[in-house]
């Protein structure tokens, strides 16, 4: 296989998307021995076509760790894909999230959160949330991490009919509005195949709490990483969403499965 089709196979892979939900600090890896207050980590893709119009997709993620000494974490992040066709905007999604947690130091404790999320593609303009979780660790060694957290949290949400079907027909009312507080458990999972390779994963179950309390909302990630040099990794990524409650009549059910490039230090 000559140099030019492993360029093609390389930049095919990794320029797909990743989308996550997922923080470093959720996975089971070895710590450097110096320690730091700060680290840092970015994933990133980007891909090109030309059919009739020049067709681009790019993805970052950016996530920063301030680490302090009650071994108590304040996690900074942000994740966006966006795609153009020509100068038309077909897909822009993604969110920002400010997080208060525990570093798995402890067997019970509490995590804060505040989080901005917005899905063109979908219809969503924003959701806000803000809220909070108790946390336990079920179990935790060289090997295998285990937690699971139940809370509440508030969430504020607008839609449009952008992902609908025949929109047309609901003009009438352009967005949608809702605020409510919903019952937030989840379960988390990390494990160190080796020192080159782990896998993080987290499924979140989300209740309103109200007459419709029925209808759940269901998010599930995994990820792995395979090691490539110290400061790069190659992820896989997978997630869906399964969410019987949306504003708007769209599919319950959404998957991705992606492939790219993280970077730390």
């Amino acid at each position: 296989m000559n140099s030019k089709i492993k360029l093609i196979i390389a930049f095919a892979l990794f320029s797909l998307p990743t989308f996550s939900q997922i923080l470093n600090s959720d996975r089971l890896v070895s710590e450097d021995t110096i320690y730091k207050k700060w680290r840092s980590f970015v994933d990133v893709s980007f891909s090109s076509d030309k059919i009739k119009k020049s067709l681009l997709d790019g993805s970052s993620k950016i996530e920063i760790n301030r680490y302090f000494k009650n071994n108590y974490i304040l996690v900074s992040s942000i994740n966006n894909d966006i795609t153009f066709n020509g100068n038309d905007v077909i897909q822009n999604e993604g969110y920002a999230q400010i997080r208060y947690r525990d570093n798995d130091k402890h067997i019970w404790s509490n995590e804060s959160f505040l989080q901005y999320q917005w899905n063109g593609a979908l219809g969503m303009d924003y959701r806000k949330v803000i809220g909070s979780n108790v946390r336990k660790r079920l179990l935790e060694n060289k090997k295998i991490d285990l937690y699971t957290g139940l809370g509440l949290f508030y969430e504020t949400e607008q839609w449009n009919w952008s992902g609908v079907e025949n929109s047309d027909q609901y003009n009438e009312t352009p967005t949608l509005n809702r605020s409510l507080v919903r019952l937030n458990h989840y379960w988390k999972m990390a494990y160190k195949l080796n020192d080159n390779m782990d896998i993080s994963a987290v499924s979140y179950f989300q209740l309103p709490l109200n007459k419709d309390i029925a209808n759940l909302r269901w998010f599930f990630e995994l990820n792995t990483y395979i090691k490539m040099t110290k400061s790069t990794s190659f992820v896989i990524h997978w997630d869906h969403t399964y969410d019987k409650y949306r504003l708007v009549p769209i599919s319950n059910y959404y998957y991705s499965l992606n492939f790219g490039i993280q970077l730390k230090w």
